[in-house]
């Protein structure tokens, strides 16, 4: 195996699924005894807290440095491969492959989405950068379909990282506490600046009232309490409190780091959520999942988990809500599947000793 691996990610923001996956693909290259270096948003936080070296994401030249110093570049995981957030993502993460094209580094990709790709141009921008790579595992069949469409080789179907989040053995995954948990996200604004320049969208005041609307109706329907659920403090949080502020049952504000997500899932029944990896983290604790409209990769969440899963909108919410949680008992077969599918980035990690093929 490789001694050294630079990991090209979204890593060091507030949100906690990009971390989460960070932490996991870290924890599988450290066990191969491969040393990492990352470039971050907050390189600080990130060495601090992952014990990795980093580096500041902006920092280009030494983000070259680093791939001369290493034997590998492992892109990923997680949504890389989207233009949702603006022209400018995929510009920014793919220039790191072509870093390391230039430099003669072997790369694989793990993990990857790339259902939020969408036009000509971004599609083109994939398949001229993709290239050279020893293999490349994506979480969903849609991803495998696009990049096997721009007749990319060596792609791989396995699940996202983060179905191999070591979870608590202390807590039963199906149990009945009684919360219903709530993940929402503020709408995504297309942008022709960078995601950091400028305001962000927020959500309309008409909407506000028609979830908070819907999320109350569950509530009574059903009996669970109503706890908020924050992936990403610095943009949930204050959503969280608008809709919270208009219910007219009682609701508890969650917002969670990487070491304290775990405990915010206990005991909860349903999760209704914008955020794929709440949907994720709910399903491992033993929730039954019901994405909101916000993007194309909650359906593939949604494909993946049964009848204990479903897509609604604020109209239908009562309804779906009570038909996943009464095929609960399905979700440990499609969690185990998605466990055992996701252990295929492990071998793409695998094919950087140089002996291993596909």
């Amino acid at each position: 195996m490789i001694d050294r691996a630079v990991i090209g990610a979204w890593v060091g923001s507030s949100n906690l699924g990009d971390e989460l996956i960070f932490s996991i693909l870290l924890r599988l290259l450290k066990e191969k005894g491969v040393k990492v270096s990352v470039p971050s948003v907050d390189p600080v936080k990130t060495s601090e807290s992952f014990d990795v070296d980093s580096f500041s994401h902006i920092n280009f030249s030494e983000f070259k440095k680093q791939l001369a110093e290493s034997d590998a570049l492992v892109f990923g995981g997680g949504g890389l491969l989207q233009n949702e957030t603006g022209i400018w993502n995929l510009p920014f993460h793919l220039r790191r492959i072509s870093a390391a094209r230039k430099q003669n580094i072997p790369w694989v990709g793990i993990g990857l989405g790339a259902s939020g790709l969408t036009g000509k141009r971004a599609l083109k921008q994939v398949s001229n950068k993709f290239k050279g790579h020893l293999g490349v595992s994506v979480r969903d069949e849609t991803s495998a379909q696009i990049l096997e469409s721009l007749n990319i080789p060596n792609v791989v179907r396995a699940a996202d990282l983060g179905w191999l989040w070591n979870v608590s053995d202390e807590v039963p995954r199906v149990s009945s506490s009684g919360f219903l948990g709530v993940s929402l996200r503020n709408p995504q604004t297309a942008r022709f600046l960078p995601a950091a320049v400028g305001p962000r969208a927020s959500m309309p005041e008409s909407e506000i009232i028609n979830l908070a609307e819907s999320i109350n109706a569950v509530a009574i329907s059903t009996g669970l309490s109503v706890r908020f659920i924050s992936l990403n403090e610095s943009e949930d949080a204050q959503l969280h409190q608008r809709v919270a502020d208009k219910l007219q049952v009682n609701s508890e504000l969650l917002n969670p780091d990487l070491l304290t997500l775990e405990q915010c899932f206990d005991g909860v029944e349903a999760i209704v959520t914008m955020r794929y990896h709440a949907g994720l983290v709910g399903a491992l604790k033993g929730a039954a999942v019901v994405c909101l409209p916000f993007s194309k990769k909650l359906d593939s969440l949604v494909s993946s988990l049964g009848s204990a899963a479903s897509k609604a909108d604020t109209n239908d919410l009562v309804s779906v809500v009570e038909s996943v949680l009464s095929a609960r008992y399905e979700l440990n077969e499609h969690v185990e599947n998605l466990q055992d599918r996701s252990q295929r980035n492990v071998e793409i990690i695998e094919l950087l000793d140089g002996t291993n093929d596909l």
